[in-house]
């Protein structure tokens, strides 16, 4: 019924009013918000669909300081792959703890989001009106 009216932000009240066959003062019957309801469903706003666990994790890893730490794991690495040291396994292991490190960050960070958005749903859930 809304998408035939032009520019409804434009309307008066009195021209809303006889659009929508209701009263400002009184309201809708029970029979047109019935029949509302059947046509339009809910009042209710639509959910963005929810993040999965690996798009919460990949978010993780777009954190400034988190890029900060991985060039940093990977120009370490770099540094000890080509130094004089390169055929000496412990030479690399800054770089590889930082990138362990951030990765493991990174998981527990995305697990306790997705938990927390777990229990916000079931918090609004248990909040709703009915």
């Amino acid at each position: 019924m809304l998408a035939d009216l032009h520019e409804p932000e434009l309307k008066t009240a009195e021209e809303l009013e006889r659009h929508f066959g209701t009263n400002v003062a009184r309201g809708l019957t029970s029979k047109q918000a019935e029949a509302n309801l059947a046509r339009d469903g809910p009042n209710e706003l639509e959910k963005p669909p929810k993040p999965t666990l690996l798009m919460l994790f990949i978010l993780q890893l777009t954190g400034f300081v988190i890029i900060l730490l991985l060039v940093a794991a990977a120009a370490s690495i770099t540094v000890n792959g080509t130094g004089p040291n390169k055929e000496d396994a412990l030479s690399y292991t800054t770089g590889m703890a930082i990138f362990v490190i951030v990765i493991i960050n990174a998981g527990i960070a995305a697990w306790t989001e997705h938990k927390a958005g777990d229990a916000l749903e079931a918090l609004s859930k248990m909040t709703q009106a009915t």
